[in-house]
């Protein structure tokens, strides 16, 4: 069970606070009213990264950790720029946007993984199996990313009932992100 507590721990620790830029923007047009929507959009993430933190876990993909470390804000740029243009189809209106946003989760779930790997390898003991701490460090890992996301959308429910628009919400909230992420990317370029 210590692996859960790792991963909730990994995933809200504002020293890490990538991941929660990356949860933010992912759901920047939400409110609690599109809870279920969220938590498949998280799950999708989860998908992601335990694929590529299984493979490196086991040693089968080697990743360069500059790159992932400037490939990360990327992704959470992209993710702002994506919800802030595509937005109000997120909502649910048009559910080929949503298919689509869904696989880019994955996808970007896929790079993120790669940067939970090392904090993965960092914290497994020599000789144990990888599946079974993998699988308890992944549902710690979505424990939290929905403990954030419940925090968002509250956050963003409570927005809404003081006037503010889903519009307004999404470009504030992409803007801050957006902005933030390109800042980090720019300092992360590994070349």
């Amino acid at each position: 069970m210590n692996e859960v507590y790792l991963g909730v721990e990994h995933i809200t620790d504002l020293n890490g606070y990538d991941h929660m830029l990356f949860l933010a923007a992912l759901v920047a047009w939400a409110s609690l009213a599109h809870a279920w929507r969220v938590i498949v959009l998280a799950t999708a993430f989860t998908v992601g990264h335990s694929v590529t933190l299984l493979l490196a876990g086991m040693g089968w993909v080697h990743p360069n950790g500059a790159w992932i470390e400037f490939l990360i804000p990327v992704t959470i740029a992209l993710t702002s720029v994506w919800n802030l243009r595509r937005g109000a189809s997120l909502g649910g209106k048009n559910p080929k946007a949503m298919g689509l946003t869904y696989a880019v989760t994955v996808l970007f779930g896929l790079i993120h993984g790669l940067g939970f790997s090392s904090f993965f390898r960092m914290m497994q003991d020599e000789g144990d199996g990888i599946v079974l701490p993998l699988l308890r460090f992944n549902v710690g890992v979505e424990l939290g990313q929905l403990l954030i996301l419940a925090v968002c959308l509250a956050v963003a429910s409570l927005a809404r009932a003081v006037g503010v628009t889903s519009r307004e919400q999404q470009v504030f909230v992409c803007a801050v992100t957006g902005t933030v992420a390109v800042l980090m990317a720019l300092e992360r370029v590994p070349f």
